[in-house]
């Protein structure tokens, strides 16, 4: 069973960035990797289709949080006299809302259907 349709979190992810279909195409790469990324976080199948929905909002929300880092550390991107490059993205806000958008998605899945990716999100019931 294919978990997330791939046309389904790109049009997502699309309207999140606020891009046309043909800038959306460009990264279809870094969809896919999110969409691999989040794949392995199911823990079980969707119990219906309003999971599945949801899952497929929170794979977006994901491959925004990617797309966001992306284009936050394309401007500041620095190099060194040693000739190392590094970009600083820490203190980006679009970063830091990007990721809060993410956590909040993957917060209202249901419990059980996807494992802990690194943020704390399943203990999170009163």
């Amino acid at each position: 069973m294919d978990r997330l349709d791939t046309a389904a979190v790109s049009r997502l992810f699309g309207i999140l960035a606020q891009l046309t279909e043909e800038e959306t195409s460009v990264y279809l790469p870094t969809v896919k990797s999110g969409m691999a990324y989040f794949g392995r976080l199911f823990l079980r199948d969707y119990a219906d289709e309003a999971e599945k929905q949801l899952s497929e909002y929170a794979c977006a929300c994901k491959v925004f949080f990617d797309y966001t880092v992306l284009k936050a550390a394309i401007p500041k991107t620095y190099s060194t006299q040693s000739g190392g490059i590094f970009a600083k993205v820490s203190d980006d806000a679009a970063v830091k809302n990007a990721a809060a958008l993410m956590r909040r998605a993957m917060a209202a899945l249901p419990e059980g259907l996807i494992s802990d990716d690194g943020f704390v999100f399943e203990g999170v019931a009163g």
